[in-house]
């Protein structure tokens, strides 16, 4: 069964603010890793919304900080890894997931974690890019605890997310994207009966007070912090020059090398920022194609009875016409499987030049001569 088609959207164009009262509310924002999650996260928190107890540390590729949970994106990894996944999969997970015991585990462990890292707070701020493509898991402890979740959905050019993520781990650019799109549309139809909002990452960095408001506006929050010290401090964090990639939408939509499926479906977020509302049928065409490219993949694969392999990788064209959403998988497979060639050995490369590997040499050596001698 196509992954899509196991997960049933709900469907419903238009939600009213006060959907779902509760006198706790959860901002979830939403969107692939580096999208602008970890900016929005940030600047609604300085407006008042709670943020998580234990936040994740800052790194080299986000000095400012993430501004998610530890704890929760420990969860989030243990429950991938046991459901055979990972937050980078291409493939869409299967629904059967978020029924398995391992799910309703670590919805225990969840609803646990959530009065740790927010305590009674009435509005909150639940943020990991993983809860894109893990709403399943979550609606169930939201509902539990009562409390109403509202959605905020990032936007940002695929083509800039791609560099982030070139430049941060490697990544090539239709892998990048493919996985780009598994999160949006994810996101985007998981959450179709629920109050959202989607916030472009542009708009967001050239006027946060106007987005702000619209957010506001739209989910019917009233964020408890404003005024001249506040919007001092988010004037300091959202710096222009803090935006390391940038890209014009006509460049990704006039590259022939880019997939239809990704610029359609750039085209109805595009189009949600400024309206709202989203054109479903579009989407789920793209959804629907993306599924029918894996199952083909996968059945061409299992008749060559081998996967991928390198000399695929190393002959690949350069500048090949992905327009075709088979073909953009394949490229995205393909290349994911050199992204992580080539880390393994980048990681090999710098183990052997560490004093230990060289102490230890010796060692080496001598266990596999004892392991000659002993036929082992």
């Amino acid at each position: 069964m196509a992954a899509s088609r196991a997960h049933a959207p709900r469907v419903d164009q238009n939600i009213p603010v006060g959907h779902g009262i509760s006198a706790r509310q959860a901002l979830l924002v939403l969107g692939m890793h580096r999208s602008g999650t970890s900016a929005l996260t940030r600047v609604l928190g300085l407006a008042g919304a709670t943020l998580p107890r234990h936040k994740m540390a800052p790194a080299d590729d986000n000095a400012l900080g993430f501004w998610e949970p530890q704890p929760i994106v420990d969860a989030h990894d243990r429950f991938l890894k046991k459901a055979g996944t990972g937050w980078e999969a291409i493939a869409d997970y299967p629904a059967a997931i978020f029924t398995s015991d391992e799910a309703a585990a670590c919805r225990k462990s969840l609803i646990a974690l959530v009065a740790g890292e927010y305590g009674d707070a009435s509005l909150f701020i639940l943020k990991d890019p993983r809860i894109s493509r893990l709403m399943p898991l979550w609606r169930p402890v939201l509902d539990e605890l009562g409390i109403a979740p509202r959605i905020v959905i990032m936007v940002r050019n695929p083509l800039e997310i791609c560099s982030s993520l070139k430049a941060r781990s490697g990544w090539s650019e239709h892998r990048a994207m493919l996985v780009w799109l598994r999160y949006m549309l994810a996101a985007e139809r998981d959450t179709r009966d629920l109050p959202r909002c989607f916030v472009g990452y542009t708009q967001l960095m050239r006027d946060w007070r106007g987005t702000v408001a619209r957010l506001s506006n739209r989910l019917g929050i009233a964020f408890p912090e404003r005024g001249t010290t506040v919007e001092q401090r988010i004037d300091g964090f959202i710096r222009p020059d803090l935006r390391h990639h940038r890209h014009r939408a006509d460049t990704l939509l006039g590259r022939a090398d880019i997939a239809d499926c990704i610029k359609q479906a750039y085209r109805c977020f595009s189009a949600a920022i400024e309206t709202g509302t989203v054109d479903h049928a579009a989407l789920d065409r793209i959804a629907g194609a993306l599924d029918e490219a894996e199952a083909t993949l996968e059945r061409m694969v299992q008749g060559n009875a081998r996967p991928i392999t390198m000399r695929a990788v190393r002959a690949r064209p350069a500048q090949p016409d992905a327009g075709d959403t088979l073909t953009a998988l394949m490229l995205a497979e393909i290349e994911q499987a050199g992204d992580i060639a080539t880390q393994s050995q980048r990681l090999l490369n710098e183990m052997r030049a560490t004093w230990s590997w060289r102490l230890t040499k010796p060692f080496r050596a001598l266990g596999r001569t004892v392991g000659r001698l002993f036929g082992k």
